[in-house]
């Protein structure tokens, strides 16, 4: 049988699930009643596009297009986004891209010309490259959009980035480009779906999102007994005949294990709900061993094994030409006989006596599993049987494994070393501490369960057959992004990529499969990666490479990328008490991986099975012990009241508000120390200055200078390139997600002077909605958060700007504290300073009678003036009457201009001999002010 007619069973074992499911068709049935009128539309603007040439209008139609409800509103992400980069890029290049859109986006006659429209399309979408954007990926989800749109030739299905995800998930591709994988699924589509070609992607859609288990399609086991006559033919030494039967033998191998994967993927929740285990799947190889010089394999099986990885025990769901097997497996560790036959004693009693013991055979004979009356000898598996085709087909199958499940669970047990259920080993005292994690952090979080699924992600480029072709785009988000942790700046790494051709990409591949997947011990393959002569590449340092373990082997490593440091492995031991690896004589992947395998040891029973949690209770741990090392007998908001001359309640009000709002803003008029008030608020509330910044807002302050965007930079060969750049927000943001136990503070001084749209953009939003994410301009495919540990102060003078005119939605995410010279905080300050300070007690006298002069004539108290323009120290006559000339009296005349009577009662002079005249203390007698 043709490996497209083993996978059009598939879609027919999938038609008939999803027709059974009642949740998605009454919105397929909406979907097409409006995909018809939909349809006209975009063929409408296509043709306008054609004829006129007119860009504008076309981007502006599909704009408007992709707003409306129908089978194609999903397009409003990523496919507008791509469209309307591919435009602007093109016309500050100064290219015209109608042309070259009008031909791409019309339909194809042959796939031959298709191919060519792609190959097109991708040529001029690579000239206007901004840093991986518009993505190449994209491409034929977009322009087999508009072909699916044809009426006259219903034959052209689109590929949307879901119906391609599982695809890859499913094994039926060979490459991770979609332009080359286009034509085998439009291929796919007719064999499967001949009355309905755009039935396709929705039955994959379905597939991949629904999760439920649709069964085991027709045809796998005759698919094994194909698979297993191409390995006859593999010869060792010599490998396979020619390069088509490799090909054949590899796509086989690939089809049924993402076959079984995607059944393992499916049952996981329900066989951990039956059994009462917790379980994780792992991945199988495609050859017979992690080597290329062996077959490929021609059975498949779903591993769900208990916590401890690939090796350990747990329920195997298997198929081979000879039938289906379901059951509990020992692990790798009981694989010769003594500890089988160890194992088989413990676990005596608890076997059904339905269960049937398997022996297995060697790769060569074609069927791996053979059921024995009783165990043999070598690696121990025990469960159902369903000879020949009895599995395939059936919609209730899974209800037959999770019975088996459940009666399979004390065997797994016993396999595993206990006859009960496993309760977790750890002391009282980390019982508590992650106990404490969970709920003041809190874990786990949305964020926490995106940062699992990017892993995932990524895990599927970095399998085996994922670095056969390197998914570049993919691995730059990895070393760069903060997915699933942040191994810092690759700038290094970066150029050095950037420089490989075509060759040198495929070589590093090559040796990224080698490190990762090679059958050395992973020690010595971590120490060469680190050596960019040998494994590596200039700039891979041990942060990446481990970040590349801990993804594409979860199972083991954790996402803890440095060894030394505040924030790596070393720390986070003596932290948890746990003595340390000695270092006499081993090398640096020797050491990281003997560190990495202790914390998992010890943090394993506070939570099983999962990597994510241990690295993110260790930094935790970390914060914590740092905020702890502050001295506990210090009230340092005391100490900074102190130093304020204010009233330590006013500073824990605001900590309070930060603390339950996240952002305040102090206004009122200039000099009352605002600025300077909220930096040793800052200072007091987080000692740390790695944890502190301050930025200064003006008229040109843009989204890009605040929170990223696009800067030139030079690279490795002297050529000007745009790189993206993080700003003081994003920068200050990341340092507070990375330490979620402390408060991280963020001056803006004079907030309102900036246009705060134009600045802030989609942060707006963040601001009240703290722990939510949104896309971000530049990094749509990358959600951005603002933590709740990060606090924003923002300083704002209202002689520029009354706070009645800043913007409503501003107003309503920040709470808004007055500095005002006459009343609350403010008030008597400056004669506490220069009590203090023993400096002329009637210069406050002096500004508080100006000031109320002040509020009457202007009508108002945003104008007065502000105690820091007096509080320096040495205020003799002289440099009193500078400070007035100077500072004061310029902002006052600008308040008062063309009122010149009001204004002569400001002079200096003139104001000496009105103090004097009522009785109070002044500078100089009557008559001896002086002239500077």
């Amino acid at each position: 049988m043709e490996l497209i007619e083993h996978r059009a069973k598939k879609i027919d074992l999938l038609r008939a699930a999803a027709a059974a499911d009642p949740e998605v068709q009454p919105d397929w049935a909406e979907r097409d009643r409006l995909r018809p009128a939909r349809a006209r539309e975009l063929r409408a603007i296509l043709e306008d596009l054609r004829t006129n040439g007119d860009i504008a209008a076309f981007k502006g139609g599909l704009d408007s297009w992709a707003r409306r409800p129908g089978p194609f509103a999903a397009f409003q992400g990523f496919g507008l986004m791509w469209m309307n980069q591919v435009v602007n890029y093109a016309v500050e290049d100064g290219l015209d891209p109608a042309p070259v859109l009008a031909d791409a986006l019309h339909t194809p006659t042959s796939v031959e010309e298709a191919e060519r429209k792609l190959a097109d399309l991708e040529s001029f979408v690579s000239g206007l490259s901004r840093n991986g954007h518009p993505a190449k990926a994209r491409i034929p989800f977009v322009v087999s959009l508009f072909w699916s749109t044809d009426p006259d030739d219903p034959t052209w299905p689109c590929l949307w980035p879901s119906a391609f995800d599982a695809l890859i998930a499913l094994g039926w591709t060979l490459t991770r480009s979609q332009r080359e994988t286009y034509p085998a699924f439009r291929e796919l589509a007719a064999a499967a779906c001949p009355a309905n070609y755009h039935e396709l992607d929705r039955l994959l859609w379905w597939h991949q999102h629904r999760g439920a288990f649709p069964g085991l399609e027709d045809g796998l086991t005759e698919l094994c007994s194909e698979a297993a006559a191409l390995m006859e033919q593999f010869e060792l030494g010599r490998g396979y005949p020619d390069p088509h039967t490799e090909t054949n033998a590899h796509a086989m191998a690939a089809h049924l294990r993402g076959a079984l994967q995607t059944a393992g993927a499916a049952l996981l929740s329900e066989l951990e709900a039956a059994s009462r285990l917790d379980l994780e799947l792992a991945k199988l190889q495609l050859r017979t061993a992690f080597s290329s010089d062996k077959p490929y394999r021609a059975d498949a099986y779903a591993m769900l094994s208990m916590p401890g990885g690939m090796g350990a025990p747990g329920f195997r769901l298997w198929v081979t030409r000879s039938g289906v097997a379901f059951g509990a497996y020992a692990g790798w560790q009981q694989g010769d006989h003594e500890s089988g036959r160890a194992a088989i004693e413990r676990a005596r009693g608890e076997i059904p006596e339905w269960a049937t013991f398997f022996a297995f055979r060697p790769h060569h004979t074609g069927d791996r599993l053979q059921p024995v009356a009783d165990y043999e000898n070598g690696e121990v598996f025990v469960g159902r049987w369903w000879p020949g085709t009895e599995a395939l087909g059936r919609s209730d199958l899974a209800g037959e494994m999770r019975a088996a499940a459940a009666d399979l669970a004390p065997v797994l047990r016993a396999f595993a070393g206990s006859g009960e259920e496993p309760t977790a080993s750890l002391s009282d005292e980390l019982a508590a501490l992650a106990a404490e994690f969970k709920r003041s952090r809190p874990y786990p979080t949305d964020r926490d369960e995106l940062n699992r699924k990017q892993r995932e992600e990524m895990a599927s480029a970095l399998s085996p057959d994922g670095l056969e072709v390197l998914d570049t785009d993919m691995f730059r988000k990895l070393i760069n992004g903060k997915r699933y942790g942040n191994p810092g700046p690759q700038s290094v790494l970066n150029s050095s990529m950037a420089g490989l051709d075509g060759t040198g990409l495929t070589d590093f591949s090559s040796k990224l499969r080698e490190f990762l997947w090679g059958d050395d011990p992973v020690e010595l393959r971590l120490d060469r990666v680190l050596d960019w002569n040998d494994l590596g590449m200039r700039g891979l340092g041990e942060s990446v490479a481990f970040k590349l373990l801990a993804v594409s082997q979860p199972d083991r490593f954790l996402p803890v990328f440095p060894l030394k440091g505040e924030m790596g492995k070393l720390a986070m031991l003596q932290r948890l008490g746990i003595p340390l690896p000695s270092s006499a004589g081993k090398s640096v992947g020797t050491l990281h991986v003997e560190a990495n395998d202790l914390l998992r040891r010890n943090l394993e029973p506070a939570f099983p099975g999962d990597p994510w949690a241990m690295a993110q209770f260790g930094y935790w741990l970390l914060d914590r012990q740092q905020a702890q090392q502050v001295d506990p007998e210090r009230d340092l908001l005391k100490e900074a009241a102190d130093d304020l001359l204010v009233e330590v309640e006013f500073l824990r009000e605001i900590y309070e508000l930060l603390e339950e709002r996240g952002q305040v803003v102090f206004y009122g008029p200039p000099g009352t120390g605002k600025t300077f008030l909220a930096d040793r608020f800052a200072r007091a509330v987080q000692p740390d200055a790695s944890r502190r910044a301050l930025v200064q807002f003006h008229p040109s302050t843009s989204y890009e200078d605040f929170f990223e965007g696009y800067r030139p930079v030079t690279d490795a060969n002297g050529q000007l390139v745009y790189e993206l750049r993080k700003g003081p927000l994003a920068l200050i943001a990341e340092a507070a997600e990375a330490s979620p136990s402390v408060p991280h503070l963020l001056i803006i001084d004079e907030i309102n002077r900036a246009n705060l749209p134009r600045a802030l953009g989609e942060l707006l939003f963040l601001l009240e909605y703290r722990n939510h994410t949104v896309r971000t301009i530049y990094r749509p495919d990358e959600p951005f958060e603002l933590p709740k540990n990060l606090w924003i102060i923002g300083t704002m003078n209202t002689a520029d700007r009354s706070i009645a005119m800043v913007d409503a939605a501003l107003r309503r995410r920040f709470d808004f504290i007055p500095f005002m010279p006459h009343e609350g905080p403010m008030q008597g300050l400056l004669r506490s300073w220069l009590e203090r300070e023993n400096e002329p007690l009637w210069v406050a006298d002096l500004v508080d009678a100006v000031n109320e002069r002040l509020i009457a004539l202007l009508g108002g108290p945003h104008l007065q003036i502000g105690h820091s323009h007096f509080m320096k120290k040495g205020l003799t006559p002289q440099r009193l009457e500078r400070i007035w000339r100077y500072n004061v009296h310029p902002m006052i005349e600008d308040q008062l201009y063309g009122r010149s009577g009001e204004l002569a009662w400001f002079d200096w002079n003139r104001l000496v001999k009105d103090f004097a005249s009522v009785g109070s203390s002044s500078p100089v007698e009557p008559g001896e002010a002086t002239e500077v």
